[in-house]
């Protein structure tokens, strides 16, 4: 089930983004509050809005509940943020994929808060990733993953909460081995695609993978 969660950060390029979401088929589409503005400039219309709705225009609600779009309001003092609260709907839906579309710019705190919450869905089994118009992001706990691309894509490798062990690049210009990576030292920054695929692999900790695009 691939899930696609629309955030209420910045989007310079609503052409770009809606082809995107369109070719990707999502099976649903939620819109975290301000989201929801989003959607209706690229003429997208979701499945769910969600939040304390203080953020998204008061005449689109009354637009969206007339094209049949669920709302589920919450009040604005809450423990959840409107993004957990889109992710536990699709944790309901048996999401196995979700995708973040403008979850980065505008605040810091959210943009940091937004990246973060990538590992938190690895915790619940989920592939998350995060889209935007100039850059795809990934996570990678324990494992190897595959990132498709093309040659000549830049790509960065970022340990996160903590230092990464058994780090090994492959197709990229400069590729690493079994590689100690140390929490806070920028060797993986600025990488380049040789093939339509790379492989990163880190046997013991999390990185978080950016492919310029």
């Amino acid at each position: 089930m691939k899930i696609c969660i629309v955030l209420n950060g910045e989007v310079e390029n609503y052409t770009k983004i809606r082809d995107f979401i369109t070719k990707e088929d999502y099976d649903y589409i939620i819109c975290a509050d301000g989201g929801a503005n989003h959607t209706y400039y690229m003429e997208i219309t979701p499945d769910y809005i969600i939040g304390d709705l203080d953020s998204v225009d008061e005449k689109l609600v009354s637009y969206y509940k007339n094209t049949g779009v669920k709302f589920e309001k919450f009040p604005a003092k809450k423990d959840e943020t409107d993004t957990e609260l889109c992710i536990y709907l699709a944790r309901d839906l048996k999401a196995t994929r979700i995708d973040f579309i403008a979850a980065l710019g505008g605040r810091i705190d959210h943009t940091i808060t937004n990246i973060n919450l990538l590992y938190y869905l690895k915790e619940m089994d989920i592939i998350p990733r995060i889209i935007s118009e100039k850059e795809e992001m990934y996570i990678a706990v324990n494992e190897e993953i595959t990132i498709s691309g093309n040659v000549g894509d830049i790509v960065s490798v970022i340990a996160i909460n903590g230092d990464a062990d058994g780090v090994t690049l492959k197709n990229l210009e400069y590729p690493l081995d079994n590689y100690y990576m140390k929490y806070g030292v920028p060797i993986g920054m600025s990488n380049v695609m040789l093939s339509n695929e790379c492989k990163v692999k880190v046997k013991k900790g999390n990185l978080i993978i950016i492919k310029n695009i």
